[in-house]
């Protein structure tokens, strides 16, 4: 595997290939908010970390990716079609014209929907799991989102983000509050060194850019365009997610032409820990070609 950081106007942003000398499709795996560029390869079924061309693309601004926050754009110019086009910038520079399959998590899931939507050259095929068309969360994220949005309170989250990044007892307590079925989190033989890699993921973000891309995910909006998308999709999420509810899983399968809905029963956004098995498979059938 090779770790790098593409080069964007007034950010950059982190990537780790693998297998670049299999000639299979490139899928282009992409992480959610607070985790890191690292996320993927843990939780890669074998016949996919060591079988497929892949591509792990950072979200902006999460490290080691860097962003300008005194050169980018005003926060209300950033668009959904905005973020997409950083990510057709970054996928170009990795793997030139040629067409990728696309798995998203929660913002990932986001950016691959949007993707999809402007690019549709692109994106030979969607898996977004957790994703969402608009980005107002529920849970402690959404929470803090809000706290963001306010010049009196965004302090607070600049707080509350160093805070938890220093101490793993109380990571672990805000990240309980994503599962949905605690009984499988706890048995699961990721659990342990996920939550050390994401902890670990988490305390080096700088607080101050994280709050920024709350507001600025705040107010985006891909609810109309995903309307657009041509490509494959499969929409999938846990039917007991805390941060992004059920309904609004379904209500993009509606949206989204011929695309296939999964909701894992009871379950909550860490999939890979939640359903680890049920992941792997969907995943490993999704991909074959």
């Amino acid at each position: 595997m090779t770790a790098r950081l593409i080069a964007l106007p007034n950010q950059s942003l982190a990537a780790i290939t693998a297998n670049e000398h299999l000639r299979t499709t490139p899928v282009i795996f992409i992480h959610g908010i607070t985790t890191n560029v690292d996320l993927w390869e843990r939780t890669l079924p074998d016949s996919i970390r060591d079988g497929q061309r892949w591509i792990s693309l950072s979200l902006p601004g999460h490290y080691p990716s860097q962003l300008d926050l005194q050169q980018i754009n005003s926060r209300a110019n950033i668009t959904a079609k905005t973020w997409a086009h950083w990510y057709e910038q970054a996928i170009s520079q990795v793997v030139g014209d040629e067409p990728v399959d696309v798995i998203g998590w929660s913002t990932g899931g986001f950016t691959g929907l949007t993707l999809a939507a402007h690019y549709p050259q692109r994106v030979r095929s969607l898996m977004s799991i957790s994703g969402f068309t608009s980005g107002r969360w529920r849970g402690w994220l959404g929470l803090f989102q809000r706290l963001s949005l306010s010049s009196l309170t965004r302090w607070s989250v600049e707080f509350g983000i160093g805070s938890v990044g220093r101490q793993r007892w109380l990571f672990d307590r805000l990240m309980a509050t994503a599962i949905g079925d605690h009984l499988a989190f706890r048995e699961s033989p990721l659990r342990e060194p996920i939550m050390r890699d994401l902890f670990r993921a988490y305390a080096n973000h700088d607080p101050r850019v994280m709050t920024e891309l709350f507001q600025i995910i705040a107010n985006l909006d891909a609810t109309d365009s995903v309307r657009q998308i041509q490509c494959p999709t499969l929409i999938c999420g846990g039917d007991a997610d805390p941060y992004i509810p059920a309904s609004q899983t379904r209500q993009i399968a509606v949206l989204v032409p011929k695309s296939k809905l999964v909701l894992w029963p009871n379950a909550g956004h860490l999939f890979f820990a939640e359903r680890t098995q049920a992941y792997h498979e969907l995943l490993t059938n999704w991909l074959k070609p």
